[in-house]
């Protein structure tokens, strides 16, 4: 089973972050042990480490496949108080969390209404 340039990318990046966390805690334990005086930053190669580790994450988990489509509905919430903006709809394939998420413009447009 071989692995793709997409997941050997994301692999290596992990393994390079895990790496630095590991390099750091060394690092503080033998600067606590020969009582060294600043040991609130970590060295120049762990953040460096961290930094390439993060942008060959990225990097994989950007190639990993085909971004998905946003449609815009032609339909509107709030009637015609709102011709003008259209709702965005996930596909029907993925979560409908999204979707679900409302705030407090409907009760606010029916509460002046109601004055």
């Amino acid at each position: 089973m071989a692995l793709s340039k997409k997941s050997m990318l994301t692999t290596i990046g992990t393994l390079l972050i895990l790496h630095s966390a590991y390099s750091c805690l060394h690092y503080r334990s033998l600067a606590l042990a020969a009582d060294l005086p600043d040991t609130s930053s970590p060295p120049a190669d762990v953040v460096i480490e961290v930094f390439l580790g993060f942008v060959l994450c990225l990097v994989g988990q950007l190639l990993c496949g085909p971004f998905h489509e946003v449609r815009v509905s032609n339909g509107s919430l709030l009637g015609s108080i709102q011709k003008s903006k259209r709702e965005i709809v996930a596909p029907a394939y993925r979560t409908r969390d999204f979707d679900l998420y409302t705030t407090r413009m409907k009760s606010l447009a029916m509460a002046k209404r109601t004055d």
